[in-house]
């Protein structure tokens, strides 16, 4: 018999990680952003493939169970189409598609009931009461949501800017965003974001410079993003009651982030008196790789006749 390969994903916007495991040994991969809706099911599956594959190469073994948390993957069809993508790929292995928050949830709180607040280039918050039943708020993407997330943060940022540059409110972010990314005048702004696209979330970043510099417009900007951010909380947990349990654990790009962490605390200290709030001591793809184990291929394989792994049924 030999170890079971088994791997985890945990796939957002801006970047994903892979965590693979065949008995002891591991492997901690990260690649481009994935997102079942704005790349299509196909393309979001090529990316995690093309990890998949280099975590095959380096621990010598085909897929036994490959469980993916993928940002913009909420609905069951988009789950299925990257899910029979990826079985395509990769023939006998046992495939889980699922949104990011369950991941994130998983490496949080396991089964046990709680919440968790994801912060990356999106938003959303996601919970499971004491019956297992899944609760959310927000993660309606950047033209309707998506408060305090990456994308919000850039596009504040950007319009903080733009009002200093039309004669608004003194700011340190034009001379922030000449020196970090060449947007000399408001020109330069409109070529990066309409003529290049670059996407906001890109600019996130000169936003919370502004703010370790003392910049009163910039901190009143991501105290707006994040509040927001938090009454969605408060939503959630006013909607879920005694029926779930009052602890929240945030995860993502933006909840390692000091400046923007002080903001988010003490924004969710107002909105969740009494909580237990912090950051999620696993990560995501930790509870990706949990969710991979426990699918009904991960377990030890059969040696095949040339003394490599045999895969069983897709399912």
């Amino acid at each position: 018999m030999t170890d079971p390969l088994c791997v985890g994903v945990d796939a957002g916007g801006t970047k994903t990680a892979l965590l693979a495991a065949r008995g002891a040994e591991t492997a901690a991969l990260a690649g481009p952003g994935a997102q079942a809706l704005r790349d299509g099911p196909e393309a979001a599956a090529a990316t995690i493939a093309d990890l998949v594959s280099q975590a095959q190469g380096e621990l010598g073994a085909g897929v036994a169970s490959l469980a993916v948390g993928m940002a913009g993957a909420g609905r069951p069809d988009v789950q299925d189409a990257v899910a029979r993508a990826l079985r395509g790929r990769f023939e006998g292995a046992a495939v889980r598609v699922v949104h990011d928050a369950e991941v994130a949830y998983h490496a949080a709180w396991g089964t046990e009931s709680g919440a968790v607040l994801l912060v990356g280039t999106g938003s959303l918050v996601y919970a499971r009461d004491d019956d297992g039943q899944p609760l959310r708020a927000g993660g309606w993407g950047a033209a309707l949501g998506d408060d305090g997330s990456g994308t919000a943060l850039g596009r504040a940022g950007l319009r903080v800017l733009l009002a200093s540059v039309d004669g608004g409110p003194p700011s340190a972010l034009p001379e922030i965003a000449a020196e970090s990314h060449g947007l000399a005048s408001a020109d330069d702004v409109f070529q990066a974001v309409y003529t290049r696209r670059q996407p906001l979330a890109e600019f996130a970043g000169l936003t919370l410079a502004a703010v370790a510099a003392g910049d009163w417009e910039a901190e009143a900007a991501l105290r707006v993003e994040v509040n927001a951010l938090a009454k969605q909380v408060g939503w959630l947990a006013t909607r879920a009651g005694s029926r779930l349990r009052p602890r929240l654990a945030y995860a993502g790009g933006l909840a390692t982030e000091p400046v923007y962490r002080a903001a988010l605390d003490a924004a969710l200290e107002r909105h969740l008196p009494g909580w237990t709030v912090g950051p999620c001591e696993a990560q995501p793809v930790e509870g990706a790789l949990a969710m991979a184990r426990a699918l009904p291929m991960a377990r030890a394989l059969p040696k095949a006749a040339d003394g490599g792994p045999q895969t069983g049924a897709s399912v």
